[in-house]
């Protein structure tokens, strides 16, 4: 028993070094915590076994019992709580009360155990150095029974959990499967082989190779650098490339669709363990960047939606980022394609505005003189009323008549009499702004003066009057004379109506009175 008693001890070294290295990365996860409490009631159940195989006194050795079964039930309870945050759950107060439970049952059976002889139906100390052979009792079983079922439960879990993962997750649940199955299976045995057989507990000294497997995971698989729950997040997106990204920036696991993506963009295959740019490229590692956010990049011909989210532990301390990257190379050409198309559109509908506009235009002008005609006249002129009476400025308006133009048309015809009027418009519009000048029908014309009196109104018709008697049409053999009529707003009234209604009046007048002359409203 001597060299099985040293290999016992080795463990015990091996997985309080282990604990080690595993508490130092507690910031990291939340899984560290439960791994490192494990492999510390790994070590001090090895340390038992050893104390009890090196001839201690008797009551001594019934002590050591005590500390041998609170390694080994702390060891069962402390790797379910790992089994479960290392594939995602919360490490909760309420779940770890109840798992220690039965290392209080445990030790309380313990104590009194002497009297009811549950655990142990008996209890002897043979030899010299004495040694502790015992027959198990019904509460041992119930003890053991609980003690794999919580085992087994907590392998199925990481069992299942593997069977779903790729890349890195999947090796390293593979190892710790490894790790936690080897010394539950050779519990079994040295559970039930007779006391005859075998009377030591073999199952520390695996916990050698434990140990070993667990700082081989945590020093060269980065065990503890990985939130479980990102592998949740790559299985729901299995439609899409993701990309888990650790603290250091180093790729620690991606899906099927990120493999055919990288290749597709031209990078070589995929290392997990890797640094995020040699595996996706300069541009594309700048684009995932440090923080998190969305964005789109074009990477030569491929366009790529990018969208980055931080990994969290249950503290809200982040471990990584997740990148998720679609293809939107089809989706950006549909939507220039369909961005061309409403431009163009657009471009059809500002034309057919603008050719609107035209034959509303040319609708509203004379086709002889170009003129405005009568058309839209009386709106206008409403509101160039209502805009001179909020300013409080006058508006005039000067109604005229080409003298004698039917006997222009009988005597020289209706081109020459087309010609006197283009010639009137002509020089009307050249004494009043084009929009002021209007052919009211027939021989008739309309100049409004917007803030100009009767007096003002008054002298501009004569100055029209005076230019027009100077016009020469048909080589001086048509003489062209004008009568006008003024109104002014307010004095002769404030509505189109009444204004029209007052000019004509005084260019009644003005034809009464002889033609060729001006008259003003009264």
């Amino acid at each position: 028993m001597g060299a099985l008693t040293l290999v016992v001890a080795l463990a015990s070294v091996v997985t309080a070094v282990t604990a080690a290295l595993t508490w130092q990365r507690r910031a990291r996860t939340s899984a560290a915590v439960p791994l490192t409490a494990s492999l510390v009631s790994v070590s001090v159940w090895s340390t038992a076994v050893v104390m009890l195989n090196t001839g201690q006194r008797p009551a001594v050795l019934d002590a050591l019992v005590h500390v041998q079964y609170l390694g080994i039930t702390g060891a069962v309870a402390a790797n379910r709580l790992f089994a479960h945050t290392v594939t995602g759950g919360r490490l909760t107060a309420r779940r770890v009360l109840l798992l220690c439970v039965e290392p209080l049952l445990v030790q309380l059976a313990l104590l009194a155990d002497p009297a009811t002889r549950l655990f142990y139906a008996s209890v002897e100390h043979v030899g010299d150095p004495p040694v502790r052979q015992t027959t198990l009792g019904p509460l041992f079983w119930a003890h053991a029974l609980y003690s794999y079922a919580v085992v087994a439960t907590g392998v199925a879990v990481l069992a299942r959990r593997r069977r779903y993962a790729t890349g890195l997750l999947r090796r390293q649940l593979g190892t710790v499967l490894l790790a936690m199955a080897l010394p539950a299976s050779v519990n079994v045995v040295t559970t039930t082989l007779p006391a005859e057989v075998l009377n030591v507990d073999t199952t520390p000294a695996v916990f050698a190779v434990t140990g070993l497997l667990f700082a081989f995971s945590v020093l060269r698989q980065d065990l503890l650098h990985l939130l479980p729950v990102a592998r949740g997040l790559v299985v729901d997106t299995l439609g899409d490339a993701v990309l888990v990204v650790d603290g250091q920036g180093r790729v620690v696991d991606l899906n099927p669709a990120a493999t055919a993506l990288l290749q597709h963009l031209g990078q070589p295959p995929a290392a997990v363990g890797e640094a995020l740019e040699a595996v996706a490229g300069r541009a594309l590692a700048d684009a995932v960047g440090a923080g998190e956010g969305e964005d789109v990049v074009q990477l030569g011909a491929v366009g790529l939606d990018v969208r980055v989210r931080r990994i969290h532990d249950p503290r809200g301390r982040v471990l990584g980022r997740v990148a998720v990257l679609r293809d939107v190379t089809a989706q950006r050409a549909q939507q220039r394609a369909l961005e061309e198309a409403n431009a163009q559109l657009r471009r059809h509908v500002e034309t057919i505005e603008r050719l609107r506009a035209d034959l509303a235009e040319e609708a509203a002008r004379d086709p002889l003189t170009g003129l405005r005609n009568r058309r839209r006249f009386v709106d206008d002129l409403t509101e160039r009323l209502r805009a001179a009476a909020g300013g409080g400025h006058p508006v005039a308006l000067v109604l005229l008549d080409v003298d004698h133009f039917k006997a222009v048309n009988d005597t020289h015809g209706h081109a020459v009499g087309d010609a006197v009027l283009v010639a009137v418009a002509g020089l009307l519009r050249e004494h009043a702004r084009a929009e002021d000048v209007v052919r009211y029908g027939g021989e008739e014309f309309v100049v409004v003066l917007p803030g100009t009196d009767a007096a003002g109104a008054a002298e501009r018709a004569e100055q029209l009057r005076t230019a027009c008697a100077l016009l020469r049409v048909d080589g001086g053999a048509a003489r062209v004379t004008i009568s006008a009529g003024i109104a002014a707003c307010p004095e002769h009234g404030t509505t189109p109506d009444d204004l029209l209604l007052a000019a004509d009046r005084a260019l009644y007048a003005a034809k009464a009175g002889g033609r060729d002359r001006v008259a003003l409203a009264t």
